[in-house]
């Protein structure tokens, strides 16, 4: 090793996120200072792939429900594929599966998280739907959600509608409208209990 590798710096962390490591370093039978070297290697190793260190939180918990509820990655090819007019005939069923998935997973994040709207937008940002917009309004009595993707087809916009729907439903929205065109998914819903 150089000189320059092994010269150390000081750099000041909070006593709570100190105290949180240690838990954890005790817990792995590990050194503190090696527990931060290879946290601060893989942000620096995120980085560079051009995610946001902050954002590894976020992606892993995504990556987590999917591991929870079965979930798995689907190549956007493989999607636009299946629901292509080609298989017409699987149109109905898909559309079942996806809205019942998206009724599973969103029961699941209702009850694992605290802001489970938030949670299920990071989680649509993170698993690959190559969302280019994700977001959602929310006043008293009503809330609109937006999905925008421009390489989605129409019918896995449609997919992808079909598990929204569920996702809210079973999070305790009632859907009042739905706008879906190739690429885009406008949702109007209401709490369940709102009139």
């Amino acid at each position: 090793m150089t000189q320059k590798a092994r010269e150390k710096k000081l750099v000041y962390v909070s006593e709570e996120i100190v105290d949180a490591i240690s838990e954890i370093t005790k817990r792995r039978g590990e050194s503190i200072t090696k527990f931060v070297e290879d946290v601060l290697r893989q942000g620096v190793r995120v980085e560079g792939l051009g995610c946001a260190p902050e954002s590894i939180g976020d992606i892993m918990e995504a990556v987590q429900v999917q591991r929870v509820l079965g979930g798995t990655f689907v190549p956007l090819d493989v999607l636009n594929f299946m629901s292509s007019p080609e298989n017409a005939a699987m149109k109905d069923g898909l559309e079942a599966k996806w809205h019942e998935n998206g009724k599973l997973y969103g029961r699941y994040i209702k009850e694992r998280f605290s802001d489970p709207l938030d949670k299920f937008k990071k989680f649509l940002g993170a698993m690959r739907w190559d969302l280019n917009e994700i977001g959602y309004t929310q006043n008293e009595n009503a809330i609109s959600v937006r999905c925008v993707s421009t390489s989605l087809s129409n019918d896995g916009t449609r997919l992808l509608s079909e598990f929204l729907r569920g996702a809210m439903e079973a999070m305790g929205f009632r859907v009042l409208k739905v706008d879906c065109m190739k690429g885009m998914i406008i949702m109007n819903l209401q709490p369940a209990g709102t009139r």
